[in-house]
């Protein structure tokens, strides 16, 4: 199923509004950067005087924020509206509006995260006499700036999405919500990458792997996970589902992650927190946990600082705890990419709450499938990159649910005659498996042992490689894989400890005791024994 498009107008640069903080240097300067890569006119920026600090009042951020946006947005024709010296119990000007051009509005790093409670101002609500848990006034700055287009709007609790679950709003809906993208993150340069990582993707579309980490502690969230995966792989993309409670592993690979959707952990671990991760271009990676953007700006706290500093393009979190029900839905995310939304739109289709916890960070004109599969294949034929066999990977598996197994076989050796990428060849040989041809996909894996040196991120595709050639039989073939794993200069200790146990187990049964005992002594050297005293 490749991405198709919805009757709708589609966003624009010329209605995108990007709001930048004069007390922060940095603010303007990736302002223009992105205005200047996407072309957005001078006229777009607006520059804001409000604290630097990520936490603010409800006061600093109705005075310094809230409205002196409503005021320049209403001044300048992007919401239509009847101004007046009115203002609510907040202290928010009271406009009546009925009209808004603004595609998105685009707070860049420098502009105050959140809001912090104020339980002089809560007011109660009949969904927060039903529901005690929400009675908070707590929220995210971008979430609360998604309502500059309506009045009189609580701030205790939270307010229904309009946008939410509607492919295709109409005018009306639209004009209800201002979407609110953020471009920010640990460091300026951090953030620059985040845009040109977006802009990359785009370019030549999205190409690699997904993986959906799995294992969190409700259904629902498991539910919204698993559809999401349904799609991607209906999509025609490698898919790799990890159900344990722990997040995905060294035990696995971690090839060309250009989508990851997981929970529920507090912070990174395994191969995605190894200091030589980095993602490629455009990807997009969330990770659902009730704090994730908690410290948006450190590069080792949570989720979204880390990942941003990875270079994803787009991601979402949490400022604060939202409750499972109203954070941003995986399913229909995806479901919106898959339609052809861009990150924004599909960030906004997913999102139920608003003046809520919840943000989302990227460019949100980043379309990651702009360019499309049949544009990658082309490519691929005629001049392939590094990224596509990936592309070449997913119209194979196309082919085969369309039980056409053997064009895939074909398509795939054609290009990797001329890209040849471990990916590619593992892939062939599963095909091959498939038509019950097991000779031949042990022959064709033979050729993995041969690379040299083997990307560090190929690594872990490189130990299931092995895992999977010694359950067909190539007991050989996977020790000699293993032994290249294993002895990858500069390899993280920890994959290295994942992947032992079985290479030895291997080597154990099948008589070869020079390796066993050779990484014996490895596996001793990475786990001495505890010392007196110490846990294990």
């Amino acid at each position: 199923m490749p991405a198709f498009s919805v009757a709708r107008p589609a966003p624009s640069p010329e209605r995108v509004v990007v709001v930048a903080n004069v007390r922060e240097p940095d603010s303007e300067a990736i302002a223009r950067y992105y205005m200047q890569k996407r072309n957005i006119p001078e006229r777009n920026l607006i520059l804001i005087d409000a604290p630097t600090a990520a936490d603010v009042t409800w006061p600093e951020f109705v005075d310094k924020v809230f409205n002196p946006l409503r005021v320049r947005l209403t001044q300048d024709g992007w919401l239509q509206a009847y101004p007046t010296d009115l203002k609510d119990a907040d202290g928010r000007l009271r406009y009546g509006y009925f009209g808004n051009k603004i595609d998105f509005l685009v707070v860049c790093y420098g502009v105050p995260i959140r809001i912090q409670n104020d339980a002089a101002r809560l007011v109660a609500t009949p969904l927060t006499l039903e529901h005690k848990e929400l009675n908070t006034n707590q929220a995210a700055v971008d979430s609360e700036l998604a309502l500059l287009a309506t009045s009189n709007t609580p701030t205790t609790g939270l307010v229904n999405n309009p946008l939410f679950g509607k492919l295709n709003p109409d005018d009306f809906t639209r004009a209800l919500v201002v979407k609110v993208a953020r471009l920010d993150g640990p460091s300026p340069e951090a953030v620059r990458g985040m845009i040109d990582s977006a802009l990359a993707g785009e370019a030549h579309g999205l190409q690699g792997r997904a993986y959906i980490d799995m294992g969190g502690p409700h259904q629902e969230g498991e539910d919204w996970l698993k559809a999401a995966s349904a799609t991607i792989r209906r999509m025609g993309f490698d898919v790799t589902e990890d159900h344990k409670k722990e997040l995905i592993g060294w035990d696995t690979r971690f090839d060309a992650p250009a989508i990851y959707l997981g929970w529920y952990s507090d912070h990174l671990s395994g191969p995605i927190a190894d200091a030589q991760f980095h993602f490629p271009p455009g990807a997009i990676a969330i990770h659902l946990h009730s704090f994730s953007a908690d410290y948006l700006r450190k590069a080792d706290n949570h989720w979204v600082g880390p990942l941003v500093v990875r270079g994803v393009a787009a991601t979402a979190g949490n400022v604060f705890e939202p409750y499972l029900s109203f954070t941003h839905h995986f399913d229909l995310f995806m479901d919106g990419l898959a339609h052809g939304l861009t990150t924004g739109e599909a960030a906004f289709y997913a999102l139920p709450a608003l003046s809520w916890m919840e943000i989302f960070l990227g460019d949100p004109l980043y379309h990651p499938f702009a360019v499309g599969l049949p544009e990658q294949l082309e490519q691929a034929a005629r001049a392939p990159t590094a990224d596509s066999p990936y592309a070449v990977i997913r119209e194979m598996h196309l082919l085969e649910d369309q039980n056409r197994s053997a064009e895939a076989l074909t398509l795939g050796e054609k290009i990797y005659l001329l890209k040849p990428s471990l990916a590619l060849a593992f892939a062939l040989a599963q095909t091959e498996h498939a038509l019950d041809r097991d000779a031949e996909a042990l022959k064709r894996l033979a050729w993995c042992a041969t690379v040299d040196p083997v990307p560090h991120g190929d690594l872990g595709l490189l130990g299931e490689i092995a895992r999977w050639a010694a359950a067909q039989g190539g007991k050989a073939l996977a020790l000699e894989l293993y032994g290249i794993v294993l002895s990858a200069p500069g390899a993280n200790p920890e994959l290295l400890k994942a992947f032992l146990p079985e290479a030895m187990s291997l080597a154990r049964t099948s008589g070869d005791e020079a390796r066993h005992s050779q990484w014996q002594k490895q596996y001793d050297l990475l786990n001495p024994p505890a010392k007196a005293g110490e846990k294990p």
